[in-house]
């Protein structure tokens, strides 16, 4: 289902199908897990490893039927991705969240845990569900763009298209993945339960200046902020990696 073009027609905008996940995975490979800076900050950018992990959790992602690409139309390049999830309240307090769950059970490797337990913790500090009084959120979970396609606005253009996604879920499911999509290499992920709910919220950890940017483009409201000086990898905190002491992080989120 075609979304949107770019005002100068270069990209298009769509949902995420069989035709362009490979060429997801790759901008996620190439550019989120060598230039994001959790990654940098847990050297998932030094672990292809580590890289291939965070690919079985787009994978997983994907089949929520809610992640968009951007591509180019000249080549068919997917350029730009937004791996988005829909997230569900948990039913008690002893109900593990669903990034702890993926980090004990699928993370082998010490620098893509460490990615993960870093989102955990901080969706654990502002536990936006209670504070935003809803049951269910798409998470704007991965976003990346191809270095060669950057300054063409496409992070902002995914967002602002998922964010219209996720309102016309209220109409009901308006695309799907399966695991035969996928191909065999992902196609371990366990059965998922059925999501009856829709979001009410779009949400997003901002980890850098450029998506922090385009948050407050699109009128997310920031309800946390955490400098990345709090977390640890291998004897050095994230930002000592990033090589920037003031990076920080900011948990933002937007009604719909």
């Amino acid at each position: 289902m075609e979304w949107c073009y770019t005002e100068d027609g270069k990209y298009k905008v769509v949902c995420l199908s069989a035709a362009t996940f490979a060429g997801a995975l790759n901008v996620i490979r190439q550019a989120f897990c060598q230039d994001e800076y959790v990654c940098i900050g847990a050297e998932v950018n030094k672990n292809p490893l580590a890289a291939e992990e965070l690919l079985e959790l787009c994978a997983d992602a994907a089949l929520d039927g809610v992640s968009l690409v951007a591509v180019e139309v000249a080549t068919g390049e997917v350029a730009s991705v937004a791996f988005n999830k829909i997230q569900v309240q948990t039913s008690s307090s002893s109900e593990k969240p669903f990034f702890e769950i993926f980090a004990e059970e699928r993370c082998k490797q010490e620098s893509s845990r460490s990615l993960i337990q870093f989102m955990a913790n901080v969706d654990g500090r502002c536990n936006l569900f209670e504070k935003c009084g809803v049951d269910c959120s798409l998470e704007i979970m991965f976003l990346a763009t191809l270095r060669e396609h950057r300054k063409q606005n496409l992070a902002t253009i995914l967002c602002k298209v998922s964010i219209d996604l996720a309102r016309k879920l209220k109409e009901g499911p308006v695309a799907s993945m399966t695991v035969e999509d996928l191909g065999l290499k992902y196609a371990i992920i366990k059965p998922r339960k059925t999501v009856t709910n829709t979001p009410k919220i779009c949400q997003a950890i901002w980890t850098s200046f450029l998506s922090q940017k385009v948050g407050k483009a699109l009128n997310f409201t920031v309800h946390l902020t955490v400098p990345f000086t709090e977390f640890v990898f291998n004897g050095k905190t994230y930002s000592e990696r990033i090589g920037n002491d003031s990076a920080f992080c900011e948990v933002a989120a937007i009604s719909l």
